[in-house]
């Protein structure tokens, strides 16, 4: 069992293998709707699978969801399509929201935050970090969309998923501010309360700003404020 969902965990990672501006992901789904329904013995007839060659485009980490979905109302005579397109959408915000715009993020300034002892262990951090969500949904995702059908969303619910990027955007102010006094700390500017003033202006600045305009852009205004802290008290 553990064996096939891996087998399909790296097949859905082929689902943007044929995207183009005509049906998006819709023959990445396509394919993924065709594989499970013969691993799983289905029966449902190939034409009914290649009318799914259409239009479709979600987060390609939530993408399993959709298909368990999918099937789940398929077999139990409902209509798959509309869940289909609703759960698309939704997931598609959801998911640019927690992992470009929230797991990203936090992951690389952990990475930044372990590089200043090891490089190495913080290359492989920030890689186990986004991938354990990224891969954990993708590995269980078909299970929970067909277990719960056009109610999948309950399972967000109780998850909680829509707070995760609140969360993950705290941990990552509040891990940027702990970068912030590392520098300060490595340059010998321990006990001057004057740099520690400066440089957490200086941060909440750029925050200030960087959220203003796109939280994704929070690294670069940051990063840019900590380089003129820098420049300015001679580090």
């Amino acid at each position: 069992m553990k064996l096939k969902k891996i087998k399909r965990l790296l097949k859905s990672l082929l689902l943007q293998g044929n995207w183009n501006y005509e049906n998006m992901q819709g023959t990445g789904f396509a394919f993924m709707l065709d594989e499970i329904n013969r691993e799983e013995s289905f029966n449902i007839p190939d034409s009914v699978i290649k009318r799914e060659l259409t239009y479709f485009n979600t987060h390609p980490f939530l993408l399993m969801f959709v298909v368990g979905v999918w099937f789940r109302e398929f077999l139990d005579k409902g209509d798959p399509d509309q869940y289909k397109k609703i759960y698309s959408s939704a997931f598609g915000a959801l998911g640019d929201s927690f992992f470009w715009h929230a797991l990203r993020p936090t992951s690389f300034v952990i990475a930044v935050l372990f590089s200043f002892y090891n490089p190495f262990i913080a290359l492989i951090l920030y890689l186990f970090f986004f991938n354990f969500f990224h891969f954990y949904f993708l590995y269980n995702g078909f299970d929970i969309g067909f277990q719960y059908g056009k109610e999948t969303i309950k399972w967000f619910n109780k998850i909680l998923f829509n707070r995760w990027s609140e969360y993950f955007d705290a941990i990552t102010s509040f891990l940027l501010g702990f970068i912030l006094v590392m520098i300060i700390h490595k340059n010998g500017f321990d006990g001057n309360i004057s740099i520690y003033a400066s440089g957490i202006s200086l941060f909440l600045l750029g925050t200030f700003l960087a959220k203003k305009i796109d939280l994704i852009y929070s690294f670069v205004a940051i990063m840019f404020f900590v380089f003129l802290f820098k420049v300015t008290v001679g580090v």
